[in-house]
């Protein structure tokens, strides 16, 4: 399958990010003032929206003979996180919020910022990129600045012991099916300044600068003791 890049600071690459960051930032600010029943109603619409935009996908990518094992299956890191943004806006639970929190957040911004097309070009390939890295983005900031959600103590360690889950699972299923689910196979084609050394040093590299980005983001999103549930 040809992955398109979109080259950083170019007219796409600005539209992409300005555009997604100021929605985010909109109805972020928006749902903080509205009620308790509308927010809670808006996390249940727009979870039905992202599952609707995920099955849709697939079936477009059936219908145009792109779909295949080696490239479409959910175990990419952002595929696997936007499932979870689904599941944890229907019925929010408190590690599907952390894995949000510092999982899909890292993973979406470097999305944006380095964008890669695995699936190709077209106006549908393009805007679902970008709706579900915003997403992604989304979930985890409504839920911790509207609905006052905070990660565990320890929410950090776990998050980064589920993503060694997904690299134990993708590592040698890459090899067996000649795939490159989470780029443990070889590198991805962006310009990403994080991609040092070959194959496997660069994976090494990789899970350093995600422990690193962990630990920015629990100071970002710092941990409340006492956790409260939320009630949709």
């Amino acid at each position: 399958m040809e992955h398109v890049i979109i080259p950083p600071l170019s007219e796409l690459w600005y539209k992409g990010l300005i555009g997604s960051v100021l929605i985010i930032a909109i109805l972020t600010y928006l749902l903080k003032k509205s009620s308790e029943k509308f927010q809670n109603n808006f996390m249940r619409l727009m979870s039905v929206v992202f599952a609707i935009a995920w099955f849709y996908a697939i079936i477009y990518e059936v219908s145009i003979d792109i779909w295949s094992v080696k490239d479409s299956l959910p175990l990419h890191l952002c595929r696997v996180s936007f499932i979870i943004c689904i599941i944890n806006f229907w019925k929010p639970k408190q590690w599907m919020f952390e894995w949000c929190i510092f999982l899909a957040i890292p993973a979406a911004v470097h999305a944006m910022l380095t964008p890669e097309l695995t699936m190709g070009k077209s106006n549908w390939l393009l805007f679902y990129y970008y709706f579900t890295h915003a997403a992604m983005l989304f979930v985890p900031i409504f839920l911790s600045v509207v609905k006052k959600m905070k990660p565990r103590v320890n929410g950090w360690k776990n998050a980064f012991w589920y993503l060694q889950i997904l690299v134990v699972i993708n590592l040698p299923l890459n090899f067996l099916i000649n795939s490159n689910y989470m780029y443990l196979h070889h590198k991805p084609g962006v310009d990403n300044p994080f991609l040092i050394g070959d194959w496997p040093w660069y994976i090494l590299v990789l899970e350093f600068v995600f422990f690193l980005h962990l630990l920015l983001i629990r100071y970002i999103f710092p941990p409340k003791k006492k956790l409260e549930e939320i009630k949709i």
